[in-house]
């Protein structure tokens, strides 16, 4: 049935990479339409003339071919048109859907038979790692700071941490994408049973990371790996330029734990196609 999806995240060339492998590179639709009666006027216009027939009646044609048999004979007319990319996840969606995983109310038995290359399906929410938000909260602190010097009093302190984090602020707002934690609703425990999804910010659909925050979606990914017990994944590494200048050796010692965002068993990675909500 016909679907209307609002779009957070969707990996476009993802996409249409799967729906042109599974069609053998066809991702044009050819729609013909036949004449069966046969004109009786003479028809002798140029495929370019039609065209612009089409365009002055207000038919948006961006390709147009004819067949026709005789000046009098049966005439057929072939329209090819690209495809939007919401028409292509709707295909794609159809050709993996009976491959699909759907994870609804699993529980530890269900979460051990993922596989990789699997195709998954959830209902989720997003968490962001906690270097990610503290490099957020950093920016928009330095952020307030500026606006309001005209009228509050200097604070030395603050300013030092603000020119000491600059670097690690700006390494991380330079980042093409960003590990979240896609936490899919039923998991047996979300502080075990989660996914890691890489978001390339390019995908992102005018939307941000917060916003992926903001409620529930649904998720479509792609099991890339599942962990075993001496894995270790870094899902974000805050040990980034000029984290060292923010902190004493002591400083980080202590928080050793916070500078790394790290998933173990039985987290499992995957590659999120697209989040969405309907």
């Amino acid at each position: 049935m016909f679907k209307l999806r609002d779009f957070l995240y969707l990996d476009e060339r993802t996409v249409k990479r799967y729906l042109s492998s599974i069609e053998e590179g066809l991702v044009k639709e050819v729609l013909q339409t036949n004449i069966d009666q046969k004109p009786n006027w003479q028809f002798d216009v140029s495929l370019g003339d039609i065209q612009k027939l089409l365009a002055a009646a207000g038919v948006p044609i961006p390709n147009v071919g004819v067949k026709r048999n005789g000046k009098t004979g049966t005439l057929s007319v072939q329209i090819t048109k690209e495809p939007t990319i919401d028409s292509q996840f709707d295909k794609l969606f159809k050709y993996i859907e009976p491959a699909l995983q759907y994870l609804e109310g699993f529980d530890p038995a269900i979460w051990s038979q993922l596989e990789d290359g699997q195709f998954v399906y959830y209902s989720s929410e997003v968490s962001l790692p906690n270097g990610y938000k503290n490099a957020q909260t950093l920016s928009i602190g330095a952020e307030f700071y500026e606006l309001a010097k005209g009228w509050v009093d200097r604070d030395d302190e603050f300013e030092k941490v603000i020119e000491e984090s600059k670097g690690y602020r700006e390494e991380v707002a330079s980042k093409k994408f960003t590990n979240v934690y896609s936490l899919p609703l039923g998991s047996p425990n979300k502080r075990k049973y989660y996914f890691v999804a890489k978001i390339i910010h390019d995908n992102l659909v005018d939307s941000s990371l917060e916003e992926l925050t903001m409620g529930s979606a649904f998720t479509l990914a792609r099991v890339e790996h599942i962990l075993q017990a001496n894995d270790r994944y870094t899902v974000f590494d805050s040990t980034l330029k000029g984290v060292d200048r923010i902190m004493n050796r002591e400083e980080r010692r202590k928080q050793k734990n916070d500078l790394f965002d790290i998933a173990t068993k039985p987290a499992v990675i995957v590659r999120p196609i697209a989040i969405f909500r309907e």
